[in-house]
């Protein structure tokens, strides 16, 4: 089972979005049995809210200086409201609906990505230099890393394989003999363990 998890960071949220925020959590504890004795107190973080609102109104008129308050009575709240949501984490009871009842919002669960789809679009192009081919093919959602292989023409039950890897969709091999054919090939690795390899592609090496 998935612990429930508060977020807790709203350097997301624009400025009048925070107030609006705030207000939805207070309303949403004032009075929630789930959460009896919230810490810091509800009334600590109104008045740090109510701060920050004034603040707020000053610097769209002000300057600098009026700038300077609102952000840090806005640093001031946001603290106050992290250690809510800690709060309400340690006091949900592992219930989404008990969470979501305080007015913060909960971060979805991770949903695994299962074995990789095969590579989509996969080319090997000639390189900058002689003796290189650049590989790549579109992004694979869920790819935490590629596996780029390379094996010299033509293929057989008995090829062994050359394998590199990277983190981005695409990768130069260098140091092959020009006029020399060679086969290609990648996958994308996630969090199964299984490879679904593209098409294999022959190139001859400029």
């Amino acid at each position: 089972m998935e612990t429930v998890k508060i977020i807790i960071g709203f350097s997301r949220l624009k400025d009048d979005d925070l107030d609006t925020k705030t207000e939805v959590i207070i309303n949403g504890m004032t009075g929630n049995v789930n959460f009896p004795t919230p810490v810091p107190p509800l009334a600590e973080v109104s008045a740090k809210n109510t701060a920050y609102v004034a603040a707020l109104a000053g610097a769209k008129k002000g300057g600098k200086e009026e700038t300077a308050l609102k952000n840090q009575t806005r640093k001031a709240l946001e603290a106050s409201l992290r250690l809510l949501g800690l709060y309400v984490e340690a006091n949900c009871q592992n219930n989404e609906a008990i969470a979501l009842s305080s007015g913060f919002d909960i971060q979805k669960a991770a949903t695994p990505v299962g074995v990789l789809p095969k590579p989509e679009d996969f080319t090997v192009e000639n390189g900058p230099a002689a003796g290189t081919l650049e590989v790549g093919a579109k992004k694979i959602k869920g790819a935490k890393s590629y596996v780029f292989e390379c094996a010299p023409a033509p293929v057989t039950d008995a090829t062994v394989w050359t394998a590199k890897f990277n983190t981005a969709k695409s990768l130069l091999f260098e140091g092959l003999t020009p006029g020399k054919q060679y086969a290609f090939r990648m996958a994308g690795i996630g969090s199964d363990t299984m490879l679904v390899y593209s098409d294999i592609i022959l190139r001859y090496v400029q």
